[in-house]
């Protein structure tokens, strides 16, 4: 009895200890406590769960996942299968306006490729719905590692043509259709965006009205970006560098010897290729506004790496289908919505995307949040104790905007 007692008194210090000590930025979020604490929360769900029976941890995320759905606005929704791809679909319609044809969002969750489902985005896409009377297609694709790439975007492909090829049977106007989704969902929505516009085969579908990206991850080559500079060793921010590397590394291989410590330095690639110029176009730190390259800013050294780590995975390190920002070409892609927080190792790879965007003559509406941090707009709903302003703020400006574009 005595030792349990010592042990939940050393438990206690370590929580108290990170809560006191662990620096956070004075302005995140305008809440930098529920933000710090939300990231304790999360970092130690993932490590208790290593150590949990199966079955209880099975029960847990159950439980986790009721919780989830009971917390969002009441929408009536069912589940499917499209193209043998499992969905939730949201069609709450009110009173009156049977025979209006309405807007549609496919929303791919976020989880860096690795976790996430459409139950813990239940409550933002059911809100989604509710305040855009839309329909909302939530899209549950497989997950690395053991369905690494192209599992996800195949699945988010496969899944949003067979509802574009079935518009009538949901009311859904043709013209107004919405690609959405945060962090790696954005880089979903983004990859599936390009593969409408740029592959042949997909002609004939209705076409795509808008690509909505919230801080989306669209690299795999550059992580000494600015952003990636500034945050990515920040404990606090619910995202660093090592936990993206092995998302990133995770989708890349699946269950294959890891690569993630030589991203973390860009050793994962070449010195030529960090010099060639497809990279210099797609990835230049010159495309980021220098009011984000104040605090601690190098531009990064070009002449080292591992070629032969380079050559064994540059296929799929430069493919558009893995990394939308490696696209050359980006010319009559959609209109696109962009949300990027200052908060974000991820920062950057919105920026650049927004403002390649811009060159390429697509219209693009950017939206950057000085006190925001990644995961704020869905944290919004099913993440109740860090609800923040620019979370708040964020949402509101999205809702906006799509009322009145899409």
């Amino acid at each position: 009895m005595a030792r349990l007692i010592v042990a939940v008194i050393v438990v206690v210090a370590a929580v108290a200890a990170y809560v006191v000590l662990e620096p956070v930025p004075d302005d995140v979020g305008e809440r930098p406590w529920a933000v710090k604490m939300e990231s304790f929360r999360r970092t130690w769900k993932r490590h208790l769960k290593w150590w949990t029976p199966t079955g209880l941890n099975q029960w847990l995320e159950e439980k986790s996942a009721a919780a989830s759905r009971a917390a969002g606005p009441r929408v009536p929704y069912g589940e499917a299968v499209f193209d043998r791809v499992p969905v939730r679909i949201f069609a709450d319609e009110p009173a009156g306006a049977k025979k209006a044809k309405r807007p549609a969002i496919v929303y791919y969750h976020g989880g860096g490729f690795i976790r996430g489902s459409v139950d813990n985005h239940h409550p933002v896409t059911a809100l989604l719905a509710r305040d855009l009377n839309a329909v909302v297609v939530s899209v549950d694709y497989l997950l690395s590692p053991k369905y690494p790439f192209p599992a996800a975007i195949d699945d988010c492909t496969a899944a949003t043509v067979w509802f574009l090829n079935h518009l009538r049977d949901f009311n859904v106007d043709p013209a107004r259709i919405a690609l959405m989704g945060d962090s790696a969902g954005g880089n979903l929505a983004a990859a599936v965006s390009q593969r409408f516009t740029f592959d042949p085969k997909y002609r004939d579908l209705p076409k795509i009205k808008l690509q909505a990206l919230l801080y989306p991850c669209l690299q795999a080559f550059d992580f000494q970006t600015p952003s990636y500079q500034q945050y990515g060793d920040f404990k606090t921010l619910l995202l660093d560098r090592p936990l993206m590397t092995f998302m990133w590394d995770s989708y890349l291989r699946g269950n294959k010897a890891s690569y993630r410590e030589a991203m973390r330095i860009n050793n994962h690639t070449s010195a030529a290729a960090k010099r060639s110029p497809l990279v210099k176009k797609c990835l230049s730190h010159d495309l980021i506004p220098d009011e984000f390259k104040q605090t601690g800013y190098e531009a990064p050294a070009t002449n080292f790496g591992d070629k032969s780590i380079y050559n064994e995975i540059k296929e799929v390190l430069l493919d558009p289908d893995y990394a939308p920002l490696m696209r050359e070409d980006l010319r009559g892609l959609p209109e696109a919505y962009i949300i990027t927080v200052k908060y974000d190792i991820l920062r950057d790879d919105g920026i650049m995307y927004a403002k390649r965007l811009e060159k390429a003559g697509v219209p693009v509406t950017w939206k950057h949040y000085k006190k925001g941090f990644h995961g704020m707009f869905t944290s919004e709903e099913d993440l109740p104790t860090v609800t923040t302003p620019p979370g708040t703020q964020c949402v509101s400006d999205f809702l906006k905007f799509a009322r009145k574009n899409l």
